[in-house]
């Protein structure tokens, strides 16, 4: 909002004059005779015209902002966008401001009634004071008497076209003289026009896509199509990059930008990323984001992420505490779990869904400690999910619920397409009452249901996930009650069952070629079974993998001799009810069952699109 005293250049009149330019972003909602204001303030005194001017500017900044705020409140609007100055920048900036003065002098000229003699004496007074104010500002930068107004100007033009620039911006004094410059020049072309000439703005740099217009292509692009934490933490990563960089355009991301980026985020004291982090999953992220870029022509230079020929690093030191590790249980620490609150049915150590869900408590570290479930895996698992075949329990990891309780519920999710897998339940959860478990939950349910109801999502959350509150109470049990620390929780059962089965070979022969990784669901071995298993090449992608019948001989050797598991299942009850009458009710009622369906419904009509 420029806000310039002036004198008439006529001489007519010894007041000052104020000239008030409302924010561009304004424009529609405004007459056209409204865009810019023309005001004398009553005095030839330039210390109480001061006065008037800032009085004037006030209530007109009070209606103005009033204004902006609807615009910003209607729906579609796009907040600022806090921006790092660039060269690039800066062009775009200042002539886009070159572009606004071509745009109102022809509108007062050519497209209204045109210039009275007096209009063209406010003119010839306002560019005199612009141009001296402008001379002021690049002969004596800082020291100049106008650098403050003109900073203020500054912001508010960035505000107008929707970026949030910051003084402190390194470049900052570097566009102040650009704009100071186009301001200049634009006012020397409007007094030539005054003088009857016809000279020609300068054409405006035309403005290209930014940053953070990705965001919006990358959630067409992807949404649905992967996993949502695999999206979430995607986009998140992308405005990490934006918020480092500013909302640039895309054209002027060069690899030293995203050098810089990543070495930022490898060396930050808040939540430095680890090597294997940033230079593996980040910047696949940010090549995949500019690769999608230039699939749809938002940018023409090449793939800057492409162009990295050294990427930045740590220590030795540095990379090593930044792992964050996952550790099998010891023997010691499965006694000590076993023997913990969370197997004692009474205890008042857990409330809410773990108070309520004792089965849960119960089954889900027994099933992963003997077949190395991932914690989704296991809190997902449904009753139509275990069967019998020739006279063989077995169990399937999937993501079907047709015809199931859930099924107009949250989706479940898996890893990837290796993870699905049917396979026999161990002997030893058998012997605990597993098969006993599941007939009383089909007892209950007319079709398929959760084993665990604690498990099922809430509806009303932004992202429903399966087993939210089995994961973190286990988390915090084991690493804070029982103090076993970082690096374990549930996937402490997988490592766990990995290394017995790889101690089961050792002993006593190898498995068949990729079992292993078919009971565990893992498509690949870890580095530390790669010289211990036979390999099974491709085979792994054809047919369905193992008969499951045929699997059982091996999977009874996972054995823990030196732990002492809990009592059979209904004996370690002591008469409480598995599942809380009231946890269930709830899962059941049909108001939480509609919201489920609903965002469902509302999930699918987004994939659609």
């Amino acid at each position: 909002m420029p806000n310039y005293l002036y004198k008439r250049s006529d001489g007519r009149s010894q007041n000052w004059y104020v000239r008030l330019t409302a924010p561009t972003e304004i424009h529609p909602l405004l007459e056209p005779a409204q865009h810019e204001i023309r005001q004398s303030t009553g005095t030839p005194d330039r210390q109480k015209a001061k006065a008037v001017a800032a009085r004037l500017e006030a209530e007109y900044r009070q209606r103005w902002e009033a204004l902006r705020a609807t615009q910003r409140d209607a729906p579609g609007h796009a907040s600022l966008q806090s921006v790092g100055l660039t060269a690039s920048l800066i062009t775009q900036i200042c002539g886009a401001r070159l572009g606004s003065w071509s745009l109102t002098d022809d509108f007062e000229r050519i497209e209204q009634d045109g210039l009275d003699d007096e209009s063209l004496q406010h003119i010839e007074g306002f560019c005199a004071l612009t141009d001296a104010t402008m001379r002021s500002i690049l002969a004596q930068g800082r020291r100049s008497s106008h650098w403050d107004p003109v900073v203020k100007s500054i912001l508010e033009w960035g505000e107008d076209l929707g970026y949030d620039i910051e003084p402190t911006d390194p470049l900052f004094p570097q566009l102040v003289r650009g704009f100071a410059a186009a301001e200049r020049q634009a006012h020397a072309i409007i007094r030539l026009r005054n003088g009857g000439e016809t000279p020609a703005f300068p054409l405006q740099e035309e403005a290209k896509p930014r940053l953070s217009e990705m965001k919006a292509a990358y959630t067409t692009h992807k949404e649905g199509k992967v996993g949502r934490k695999t999206f979430t933490t995607n986009l998140s990563i992308w405005q990490r990059f934006v918020d480092f960089s500013g909302d640039v355009p895309l054209d002027s991301v060069t690899s030293g930008l995203v050098y810089r980026f990543l070495d930022d985020r490898l060396h930050t004291d808040q939540q430095p990323w680890s090597a294997n982090y940033a230079l593996g999953r980040a910047k696949n992220t940010l090549k995949e984001f500019f690769g999608l870029a230039r699939t749809l022509s938002l940018m023409t230079v090449p793939n800057p992420v492409l162009a990295l020929e050294i990427q930045p690093a740590l220590s030795a030191e540095q990379a090593e505490a930044r792992k964050r590790p996952r550790y099998p249980f010891a023997t010691a620490q499965l006694n000590t779990l076993f023997a913990s609150d969370w197997y004692v049915p009474t205890s008042p150590s857990f409330t809410g869904n773990m108070r309520q869900d004792l089965a849960a408590r119960y089954w889900a570290p027994l099933i992963c400690l003997f077949h190395g479930l991932r914690v989704r895996e296991v809190v997902q698992l449904h009753s139509h999910d275990i069967s019998v075949v020739e006279g063989v329990l077995l169990m399937t990891i999937q993501l079907d619920l047709t015809g199931t309780e859930s099924s107009e519920g949250a989706e479940r999710t898996l890893k990837n397409a290796s993870t699905q897998r049917t396979v026999p339940v161990h002997p030893e959860l058998i012997r605990l009452g597993f098969a006993e478990f599941v007939d009383t939950v089909r007892q209950r349910h007319a079709v398929g249901a959760p084993l665990f109801p604690s498990a099922v999502p809430n509806p009303d959350s932004k992202n429903p996930l399966w087993g939210r509150a089995y994961e973190q109470a286990f988390l915090r049990h084991v690493r804070q009650r029982l103090g076993f620390g970082p690096g374990f929780g549930n996937h402490s059962f997988r490592h766990t069952v990995e290394d017995k089965i790889r101690d089961v070979q050792l002993l006593q022969g190898v498995w068949p070629a990729g079992l292993s990784q078919f009971y565990t669901g893992r498509k690949l071995p870890r580095d530390s079974d790669k010289l211990l298993l036979r390999l099974q090449g491709s085979e792994i992608d054809y047919g369905k993998g193992y008969n499951p019948v045929n699997v059982v001989k091996y999977i009874q050797r996972i054995t823990y001799e030196q732990v002492t598991l809990p009592l059979p299942f209904t004996t370690w009850l002591a008469g409480q009810a598995a599942v809380d009458p009231k946890l269930l009710r709830k899962n059941q009622s049909p108001l939480r069952k509609a919201r489920a369906a609903s965002k469902r419904t509302a999930n699918g009509t987004r994939k659609e699109a």
